[in-house]
């Protein structure tokens, strides 16, 4: 049987990355490694990316970044690369990419988006699903579109929040 390359994605900059590297070690703990060639590629809080082959009980915590083993590395948008990079300039085939990323450059859309540039499969929603189902505004409106009966809502950016609130004297902590 020829095993299928897998990246798995965890960390990101996002308010969710520490709940990314223990999904990630939760994952990584479960999943079949006879079946799937596993190739850890970890985002820090700043938005550097690594490639991470240690002990996976390193995720949580950010553990991860004090390994020897860490070299940076990313996933290119080349398409004939169909995969990862390395700073040495090695070059990694995977046949699909398993992003554990939570929140903001995880869930809406723009990781999503590299894949899609890339042509490499991945597991989740395409960009614009992700990105659609990540602004609850843009939600609400296809919701409401296509005839989805829900709860009055409003939405607001931060620059109309200031606007209408905030210029008046108004300060709500958000």
């Amino acid at each position: 049987m020829n095993k299928k390359t897998i990246a798995v994605l965890f960390g990101g900059v996002s308010s969710e990355h520490d709940v990314s590297t223990v999904s990630a070690k939760g994952i990584l703990s479960n999943i079949n490694k006879e079946k799937y060639n596993l190739v850890l590629i970890g985002i820090s809080k700043k938005g550097e990316w690594f490639l991470f082959d240690d002990d996976i009980n390193l995720l949580p915590e950010d553990k991860w970044l004090e390994s020897k083993t860490l070299k940076k590395a990313f996933i290119s948008p080349d398409t004939a690369i169909h995969g990862i990079v390395t700073e040495s300039g090695e070059q990694i085939y995977i046949d699909a990419v398993f992003p554990v990323l939570h929140g903001k450059n995880g869930e809406d859309g723009t990781i999503q988006g590299l894949f899609q540039l890339a042509q490499i499969p991945f597991v989740g929603c395409d960009a614009t699903s992700s990105g659609v189902c990540m602004d609850k505004g843009i939600t609400n409106a296809v919701l409401d579109a296509v005839g989805i009966k829900q709860a009055k809502w409003i939405s607001f950016s931060a620059y109309e929040y200031k606007k209408k609130f905030e210029d008046r004297g108004i300060y709500f902590h958000l």
